[in-house]
């Protein structure tokens, strides 16, 4: 078995890895490739010789090589060194779990859908969100939003969320979302603090293709993220498409977990508290 390593350097240290990781995986015979931070740019050859991409952080650290495993098709296995962990099956002191698992290879995948966004002829891609926001603290922003189409929304606002299932416990969940089972194709669209009393969040089948068009009059008034990272800034009558991607990610999952246990666990979801 091959694995690349993935980590985030604010989280872990590579002498960590080095003295405290590595020693576990060759005791399963886990033959590490090589050791990245995430982000870090891979080249094809490498990046088709691994079995799986073993990351060491947050959420934000899958998210980071989330394209890189859509591209190639190679797994994400997440172990979580940071807080909340979402998107990673293990957590620090599972690590021999993990590789113990990789090398039965009784690991299971949830297979997530991306969102793809093209703006000024350039191509995005997120696993959890495409992000329009005000640049301007003090100053709304005018959207249209068009669902293959036909007008969806039309307001005044902070900006709006286009989120995937996976990305619905991320931004979504602080902005008013609908919580989605991660393993369900949608997309869920949020406007972020709308002047209307009838603007509410929507969600549509991932066969839609949505427009959002830039209405005010000022120039530079808002900016795009995918994963929280700025890809675009936005002025007046400038638009931009989102649809559904071919691209897919998968994510390992522990033997036992499911999404209402994850929910429970990480944010306390249903409990009642006395």
């Amino acid at each position: 078995m091959k694995v690349l390593f993935f980590y985030n350097p604010n989280k872990v240290s590579l002498e960590h890895i080095k003295e405290h990781v590595i020693p576990l995986f060759k005791k399963y015979k886990i033959e590490i490739l090589n050791i990245f931070t995430a982000g870090t740019e891979v080249t094809e050859k490498v990046a088709l010789m691994a079995d799986y991409y073993v990351v060491f952080g947050g959420d934000g650290t899958v998210l980071r090589v989330s394209e890189l495993s859509a591209d190639y098709s190679k797994p994400i296995i997440g172990i979580n060194m940071g807080n909340l962990g979402f998107l990673t099956a293990y957590s620090e002191t599972e690590i021999e779990l993990a590789a113990k698992e990789i090398s039965k290879e009784s690991i299971t995948f949830s297979e997530r859908m991306m969102l793809e966004c093209i703006i000024a002829n350039k191509k995005f891609l997120a696993l959890n969100d495409i992000v329009i926001q005000k640049s301007q603290p003090l100053r709304t922003i005018n959207l249209d939003v068009l669902s293959s189409n036909n007008i969806l929304y039309s307001f005044k606002g902070d900006g709006i969320i286009v989120s995937t299932p996976t990305g619905s416990t991320a931004y979504g969940l602080s902005a008013g979302g609908a919580i989605i089972d991660p393993n369900l194709n949608a997309i869920e669209i949020i406007p972020l603090s709308p002047h209307a009393l009838n603007i509410r969040p929507f969600i549509l089948s991932p066969e839609k293709k949505i427009v959002i068009k830039i209405k005010s009059d000022e120039m530079e008034l808002a900016y795009v993220t995918a994963d929280g990272d700025i890809i675009h800034r936005l002025e007046l009558n400038t638009s931009l498409t989102i649809t559904s991607s071919k691209k897919k990610v998968k994510l390992a999952q522990k033997l036992g977990d499911n999404f209402c246990n994850v929910l429970n666990y990480k944010l306390a979801f249903g409990r009642r508290f006395e």
